[in-house]
C-alpha cells in the first residue's frame, strides 16, 4: 500500500495548487481572462513546406453528386487513402476542414488519426489531403508538395480535379481537370479521431 500513497498525496496537492485562484503581484485577485469566440477564431497546427496552418473555423463532411448510392460521403482509408463510404457525419474519418497556408493558400485538414501499423509517417503529424501526381490522400502538411483545395464545390490541387470514383468507390483524379466531379457540404462538429 505505500506505493499507493506518493500517487494519492501528489494528486491531491495538484488538486489543491490547481485550485488556488491566479493573483497578480501585490496579491490581489488577477483579472478575469478573456473569453475566446471560437467561431472565427484560427489555430496554427503546423509548419513546414507549407508553413504554418491556419485552421478554419468549420469542419465538413463532403458528399459526392451522383456518388455511389448509399456511400456518397468521402472518407480516408487506414492507408489515407480517399473513397466514397457512408455518411457518418459524426465519423472522424469523414471529416475535413478548410484552412490556410502561411501564404494565403486553401488546404483541408485531415480530422482523423493515424496509426503506425498504416501510416507511420502519419503519425504524430498534422494531415492535410495532399496530392501525389495521380491520388488525392492524406499526407503530412509539412511535406505534402502538392495540397489539396476545395474550390466551389471541387477538390483541386493545380490543374487536377477529383472527377469521381471508380467500380471500388475509390476517388479518381483527372489530372487535366477537365472532368471534375461536384461535392456538397455538411457542417458538423469535429470528431476526436
Amino acid at each position: 500500500m505505500k506505493s499507493l500513497t506518493i500517487p494519492c498525496i501528489l494528486l491531491s496537492l495538484a488538486v489543491a495548487v490547481h485550485a488556488i485562484p491566479a493573483r497578480n503581484h501585490k496579491g490581489a485577485p488577477a483579472p478575469a481572462a478573456a473569453a475566446q469566440d471560437t467561431s472565427t477564431s484560427t489555430t496554427n497546427l503546423a509548419a513546414g513546406s507549407a508553413g504554418a496552418i491556419t485552421q478554419g473555423p468549420s469542419t465538413l463532411v463532403l458528399f459526392e453528386v451522383n456518388g455511389v448510392p448509399g456511400n456518397e460521403c468521402l472518407t480516408f482509408r487506414n492507408n489515407g487513402e480517399m473513397v466514397d463510404a457512408a455518411c457518418v457525419d459524426t465519423s472522424a474519418d469523414r471529416q475535413i476542414t478548410p484552412s490556410t497556408d502561411a501564404n494565403g493558400n486553401s488546404v483541408l485538414l485531415v480530422q482523423r488519426a493515424f496509426t503506425a501499423g498504416f501510416r507511420p509517417d502519419l503519425v504524430g503529424v498534422q494531415a492535410c489531403v495532399g496530392s501525389n501526381g495521380t491520388d488525392f490522400l492524406a499526407q503530412d502538411c509539412a511535406t505534402a508538395t502538392s495540397l489539396v483545395s476545395f474550390v466551389g464545390g471541387e477538390l483541386k490541387a493545380g490543374a487536377a480535379c477529383a472527377s469521381g470514383h471508380d467500380g471500388a468507390a475509390q476517388l479518381t483524379v483527372d489530372e487535366t481537370g477537365t472532368t471534375c466531379a461536384t461535392y456538397t457540404t455538411m457542417t458538423v462538429t469535429p470528431a476526436t479521431s
